[in-house]
Order: structure tokens, then sequence, then C-alpha cells
């Protein structure tokens, strides 16, 4: 069973020709679309797109680069819509300092409410880490107990940071498209990534693996980036797949509770 772990699809390139889109994931052996929100709004938008697809999943949550559009008042809402049945994780959260740093306070203070929410309702978290990686892992190590568990998704860190995650259990890195990019400069971080600790994802509609660079991305194109694992890592594809299937198990809904 092949997860795409991250799938905004409800952008409006890839919402328009959905039908089409998860008709491909199929084709591809693609079971299931986890698909992250950004706020309230499309916390909203990706229930109604779960309740209407069955292989679509959600995780809630309030994305950094949409804190300065929000107050903590918004998590009152966004833990209504919790008990779904389709609700697997909170996110999209995280830290971003690369689009706005002047906020960063306020990124981390909703980073923690949504930690809490998290640990609450024994959720895993999907984490942003855009040039925040060790802010982030601090801020996880100093929330951490064994409620706590989540995907450091897109995962960009060297073998530092990946250490410093591997010491945390039931933390996963994710990798995507950008993987097979030949400027890409972290083939060492993914060999010495255990296969019991990695995820993968296309975090559509961004990040194109090759050959579809340049083209918007899609949950059908995450078999270019698990083939490109299974190279680098030199191993055989479907001994790949079988250990990711198991870690999407074990990450998103062995521990759900409804």
């Amino acid at each position: 069973m092949i997860t795409d772990t991250h799938a905004h699809l409800y952008y409006p390139e890839l919402k328009t020709n959905l039908s089409e889109i998860l008709l491909r994931a199929e084709d591809e052996g693609i079971e299931r679309i986890i698909v992250p929100a950004v706020d309230l709004n499309t916390s909203r938008e990706v229930i109604d797109m779960s309740e209407k697809n069955d292989m679509i999943y959600c995780a809630l949550g309030v994305h950094p680069c949409d804190v300065k559009d929000n107050k903590l008042s918004v998590f009152d809402e966004l833990e209504k819509l919790l008990g779904h049945e389709k609700v697997v994780a909170i996110g999209e959260t995280g830290l971003d300092y690369y689009w706005d740093k002047t906020n960063s306070e306020d990124q981390k203070e909703f980073f923690r409410k949504q930690i809490d929410i998290a640990k609450s309702y024994k959720l895993p978290i999907v984490i942003h880490t855009r040039d925040s990686i060790d802010d982030a892992v601090n801020i996880i190590k100093e929330n951490y107990d064994e409620d706590l568990s989540g995907q450091f998704h897109c995962f960009s860190g060297d073998e530092r940071q990946l250490n410093q995650i591997l010491e945390l259990d039931n933390f996963y890195v994710s990798y995507c498209g950008n993987i097979t990019y030949k400027n890409y400069a972290g083939t060492e971080v993914i060999l010495r990534t255990p296969v019991d600790r990695l995820l993968s994802e296309t975090d559509s509609p961004f990040l194109p693996p090759v050959p579809y660079r340049g083209k918007k991305n899609e949950p059908s194109y995450i078999v270019n980036t698990l083939k490109k694992i299974s190279e680098i890592k030199n191993m055989e594809y479907d001994v790949l797949l079988k250990n990711v299937s198991q870690n999407c198990e074990k990450l998103f809904w062995d521990n759900i509770i409804k």
C-alpha cells in the first residue's frame, strides 16, 4: 500500500481536476492521500474532500506562514473538527524562517499550542521546518513525552539534525520530489536514514520529481520519489515500499482514538 503523506489537493490547479488526479494515483498503486490544512478554512475544506473521496484523509492545523492572519482562539473552532473519522494528524504546523522570521515568537506559540492539542488527542503532528529545523527540534524536545509523535515533512536537514530527530521515538523524516534533482545535496542523509524511520510524500502541487519538473506535482508522482530512495539506499523497491507502508500505519493509523 502506497500513501502520499502530504498533498495540498485543495490548491486550485489540483482541485479543478481532482477526479482525474485521484484516478492516476490509483493507477500507480496509491491507496491513501493525507491532505494537510494550513488554516481553519482549509481544515473544513479537507474534511469535505475526505467525505467525498475514500482515499483522502486529513491533517488539521495552522501553517506557520498563516500565523500572522490568525489568533490562538482559532483553535477553539479547529478542535471541534478533530473528532472526524478521517482526521489522522495535526498540521501542517511548525516554523518557517524563510518567508518571515519577524514573527518567530508567534510561530513558536502556535506550534506549541498545536503540540499540546496533538498530545491531547493522541494524534501525530506534521511539521514544517523551512530554515528552522534546530528551533523546531528544540521545541519538540521541550514538549516530548510518550504521547507525542510526528513527521518532519519535506526534510532537508543535515546528518546532525537527522540524528537529533532519530533520538526522538515515534518521529519520522519524510522525503519528496526534490531528492531527484541534480543539485540535491542530501543523498548521504537519505542513506543514513533508517528505513524504519522514513516516509515519503509529494507536497503537491510543489516540488515535482524528475521527469515532471516544471509541471504541477500530484500524488501519482510519489512513485518516482520512492524509486529514487530505493536506488540511493540500494534496496529492492518492494522491500522499501513494505517498510514505508508499515511506518505510515504506525504513525498515522495505529493509535487513532475516536
